[in-house]
């Protein structure tokens, strides 16, 4: 494991409110703060006069991080925004069941220093700069799966109503809905024409029979790290990467877990079409089917296999090799 940080460093955790914003000092002071934009800037002004930092650690909180992370970024500080789910397994780790904004502060500020295999920092670690347009995108893409599962639901709820009032009233909801979502596929293709780069990314992942505009797009917008990172690393993100389940001589089907649900349930359509329309996964697809897999299970690796040919196709810049055969 890495060596434990020496006593020159500085470690700086951030607990984040709707309100507020408690800072701790690993093994030193805190300090209070508004999240408002005059406060933000006070620390920030702060931090960069007083000695140089190791590491500030965000959770993040539901975007009310956001002002806060842009801030110290634009400063030059080393924020470094946390693990959820990691962090909540740092807290069982150490036994911390007090459950405070001040505690919370303390509690980020000593998972900053600790080492980089408790915090899962490996060392290709990709950290994205900043742009606008894709943060843009990331919350249409956001807002259009909250849509989705609105629509999912009310779709339901219209299934087994069977009150014509109420009826009436889901069905105009659903048209809502669905407006808004056509709007915001509008507004997405507007943002990406905004930049030459997304918009030759999605050119480039339209090559993959299977992937169209909706995938290509919703790609770009969730999973900024393809084309950055290794091919696990891209399947691990979306969630379609197969872990091993074994202890003694017990050895369990290997299972996905994790990852970016909203990206994969707009992938797993992408590769139902590419499991009959790819000219190379519909075999792989067959392939799998005539073996005795299950068709869900058939289906999330030819989905797999997407994932590794986009994060390909980002990283050459060149259009997918199998396009000339599908």
């Amino acid at each position: 494991m890495t060596a434990s940080p020496s006593s020159d460093n500085i470690f700086i955790g951030i607990d984040v409110g709707g309100a507020s914003l408690d800072v701790a000092w690993h093994r030193g002071g805190r300090a209070h703060y508004a999240n408002r934009p005059d406060a933000i800037a006070e620390l920030v002004q702060r931090l960069v006069a007083g000695p140089q930092l190791t590491r500030i650690a965000v959770e993040p909180t539901g975007g009310y991080e956001k002002p806060l992370v842009k801030a110290l970024r634009q400063a030059g500080l080393p924020v470094e925004i946390v693990h959820t789910s990691r962090f909540a397994a740092y807290r069982t780790l150490i036994g911390q069941k007090a459950k405070s904004d001040t505690s919370d502060a303390r509690l980020l500020a000593a998972y900053a220093a600790s080492p980089d295999e408790i915090r899962g920092r490996k060392s290709d670690h990709v950290e994205l700069e900043e742009n606008p347009v894709r943060e843009a995108l990331h919350e249409c893409a956001s807002r259009r799966d909250q849509l989705k599962q609105m629509i999912h639901a009310e779709s339901c709820r219209l299934a087994t109503t069977r009150l014509a009032e109420i009826r009436q009233a889901i069905e105009q909801h659903l048209d809502m809905l669905r407006a808004e979502d056509k709007l915001l596929q509008q507004r997405m293709q507007t943002l990406l024409r905004q930049s030459a780069d997304l918009i030759a990314a999605q050119r480039l992942l339209t090559t993959i029979k299977g992937i169209g505009v909706t995938s290509a797009t919703t790609l770009i917008a969730m999973v900024p790290e393809l084309g950055r990172v290794d091919n696990k690393a891209a399947a691990a993100l979306v969630g379609v990467a197969p872990f091993v389940r074994q202890s003694g001589t017990m050895t369990a089907p290997a299972r996905i877990r994790g990852g970016r649900a909203a990206v994969r349930h707009i992938l797993y359509m992408a590769a139902v079409a590419a499991s009959r329309h790819n000219k190379i996964l519909r075999p792989f697809y067959e392939r799998l089917i005539a073996d005795g897999k299950p068709v869900k299970v058939a289906l999330i690796a030819v989905l797999r296999r997407l994932v590794v040919f986009a994060n390909a196709v980002l990283r050459s810049g060149q259009p997918w090799k199998g396009a000339s055969l599908t």
